[in-house]
């Protein structure tokens, strides 16, 4: 019992140590503006939302015009199925790489896909993509981030700073949906 302790404890004060440098300059202008989610981001984009839809869900063409986020495996969005998702950073360097399953969705409107780790006690985060239509051909697109258990309380600003590279992603995606 005395051995599981010592080594849980060794496990956070490494994880703590590795990342306190990182998390000691984060700035988090949205978080907290709704209360069910920790980090929001949004952009309006010039665009029908059957368009901007076409273009979040086609995770073949993600390359083509995403430089933040690659998403594989599920191509068809079908429901409680995984798939593998790639963050990179601002230099094309892999952040983060791991599986997420697909949890939820409404087409032309949004899909919500979660990563655990061992349990939602441990880590859970929910990423929600969002349409929103303001006028015919107008969209406000959302992205959402819940984090839930120790991990997520543990290291939320980190985890929010590398949440920070999906502003691009939205940049791009309306450039992308706002070219004729």
């Amino acid at each position: 019992m005395k051995v599981r302790k010592i080594t849980i404890h060794l496990l956070f004060v490494s994880l703590l140590l590795g990342a306190s440098a990182k998390a000691d300059t984060i700035s988090l202008e949205n978080k907290n503006n709704d209360k069910s989610y920790g980090y929001i981001i949004s952009v309006d984009i010039e665009a029908s939302k059957e368009k901007v839809w076409n273009i979040i869900t086609n995770f073949k063409n993600y390359s083509k015009w995403n430089t933040v986020l690659k998403m594989e495996n599920n191509n068809n969005l079908e429901l409680k199925k995984s798939f593998v998702v790639t963050i990179f950073d601002e230099n094309g360097s892999i952040e983060d790489n791991f599986k997420a399953l697909l949890i939820d969705k409404k087409k032309y409107t949004y899909f919500i896909a979660t990563q655990t780790l061992l349990s939602s006690y441990i880590f859970k985060a929910t990423h929600q993509f969002l349409i929103e239509e303001i006028s015919h051909n107008k969209v406000r697109f959302t992205q959402k981030w819940k984090l839930e258990g120790i991990v997520g309380y543990l290291f939320e600003d980190m985890i929010f700073d590398v949440l920070k590279l999906f502003k691009t992603m939205n940049l791009e995606l309306k450039e992308k949906a706002e070219k004729k």
